[in-house]
């Protein structure tokens, strides 16, 4: 399926990369656009401040390929939007859910090699799969890239990272399962808070027992 050859070549160019990975990779989703919750829509130099092990190491680490879904792929929050006014029209300081710079010029300086879904389709062959997919289903695509990332972090209150959090249950990857936003990264590995109707849980995925299902 077209999502699987997109998983192929994700891997395939991690390999390039680096052979050593054997294809191993990372993958983020950011929600940006016209999310209503504007403390989640935060620049990339905080979210590679969030994603941290408890001890300081980073989470995803220098030299990593990093599949990043999102509806901006340009790094410009176009359609961000705070009291019905578009973030580019506010001076600096903005305000909360407009970043001051809405670019991913911080994963570069992380030393990441960050991928979009276009760098792909633009490459693919005109027959493939991938090219021939209906736009109304790259969503889903995504989804299963993401799933299958070696660490996976989502936007906080989006219930399509909520999804791919389900996928990766599925996969036995949903430990591996975090979120970028500030004072929410480890709050998947909480089985007894959170807001409930836009995560997952373990019960989606194990056995009365705690076994995978």
């Amino acid at each position: 399926c077209a999502g699987a050859e997109l998983l192929a070549r994700v891997r395939q160019d991690s390999l390039a990369l680096d052979p050593s990975q054997q294809g191993l990779f990372y993958a983020l989703h950011i929600r940006r656009g016209d999310l209503q919750f504007k403390e989640v829509k935060i620049e990339a130099a905080e979210m590679v401040r969030n994603l941290h092990w408890p001890n300081g190491t980073a989470m995803i680490p220098p030299g990593a390929l990093v599949y990043v879904s999102t509806d901006d792929p340009d790094g410009r929050c176009v359609g961000c939007l705070v009291q019905r006014k578009p973030c580019e029209e506010y001076a600096s300081p903005k305000p909360v859910g407009c970043p001051e710079d809405p670019s991913w010029k911080a994963f570069l300086d992380a030393g990441w090699h960050i991928r979009f879904l276009r760098d792909y389709l633009k490459d693919a062959p005109s027959d493939s799969l991938l090219r021939l997919a209906n736009p109304n289903t790259h969503g889903m695509l995504e989804s299963i890239v993401c799933s299958r990332a070696a660490i996976f972090a989502g936007t906080y209150f989006s219930t399509f990272t909520g999804y791919i959090h389900r996928l990766r249950g599925y996969h036995g990857l949903g430990e591996m399962t975090y979120y970028h936003s500030t004072g929410h990264v480890f709050a998947l590995q909480n089985q007894n808070t959170g807001h409930g109707w836009s995560r997952e849980y373990r019960a989606g995925w194990t056995d009365d027992g705690g076994e995978i299902i």
